[in-house]
């Protein structure tokens, strides 16, 4: 790929596929108990899904689980996702607390990456990722999610260049396959963006059974990081990532 993504001591879009773990849980000592078992298996930045998280638009709140994950996890990176119901996840928001949570997130610091949906606007994306680019540590990975099909190759190539257009630093674009071909249009997709599109990393994902092979495929078809399980899945389709690591070292 061309352009890569520094966050701490981890380089994105460079060697091998960095495996991501998101953290599901819904209370403190939870959560904190789901991060330290990290330690003991393949993690290379970790995934905090506060939709899944009790109370999460609550500033304090939030702050506390920041604070604590920050303390846990100490030099691995940390990706901030609000994932909305629209986009397959649990929270069901305004477009405004969702902006104003993550400004939050991004002023306070203690985040490395702040995921931001495309659906909620040019307009916000931005903003948000003017916000991130000023506070000089934050990476804004911009993405979208369609649980029920798999867009045109040119659909999903044009909606990963208007991530980079509008300032993201990471442009990320998940689909549900409903045939073989549907995956294959998703790599195919991917490849094109890291031939004529690398000026940011990107990441991509074929989601459910069927598209399992575009997790461990991403030293092919260039996406850069990986979605796998050390608990609970946050999508469909994640494999253990133990079993990523795995394919990844192998393939």
């Amino acid at each position: 790929m061309g352009s890569v993504v520094q966050v701490r001591n981890l380089t994105l879009g460079e060697g091998l596929p960095k495996i991501c773990i998101p953290l599901t849980d819904t209370d403190l000592h939870s959560l904190l108990r789901s991060a330290q078992t990290l330690q003991k298996g393949p993690c290379d930045l970790v995934e905090w899904r506060a939709d899944f998280y009790a109370d999460f638009t609550t500033t304090e709140t939030c702050l506390e689980a920041l604070q604590a994950l920050r303390q846990v996890l100490g030099e691995i990176p940390l990706l901030f996702t609000i994932r909305t119901s629209e986009e397959g996840g649990q929270a069901a928001i305004s477009t405004e607390e969702y902006e104003s949570l993550n400004h939050f997130v991004i002023e306070n610091g203690l985040a490395d990456l702040v995921d931001v949906e495309l659906s909620k606007g040019d307009e916000v994306m931005t903003r948000l990722c003017t916000a991130a680019h000023h506070s000089g540590t934050v990476k804004i990975v911009a993405s979208k999610h369609d649980f029920a099909k798999t867009p045109p190759e040119a659909e999903i190539v044009e909606s990963l260049c208007k991530m980079q257009d509008l300032g993201a630093d990471i442009a990320k674009y998940a689909v549900m396959p409903n045939s073989e071909p549907d995956v294959l249009t998703l790599l195919s997709a991917t490849i094109i963006m890291k031939k004529n599109h690398s000026n940011t990393p990107v990441i991509t994902m074929s989601m459910g059974k069927l598209g399992a092979i575009s997790r461990v495929c991403g030293s092919l078809s260039g996406s850069a990081v990986t979605f796998g399980t050390a608990g609970h899945a946050s999508a469909p389709g994640q494999l253990p990532a133990d079993i990523l690591k795995t394919f990844l070292e192998h393939l």
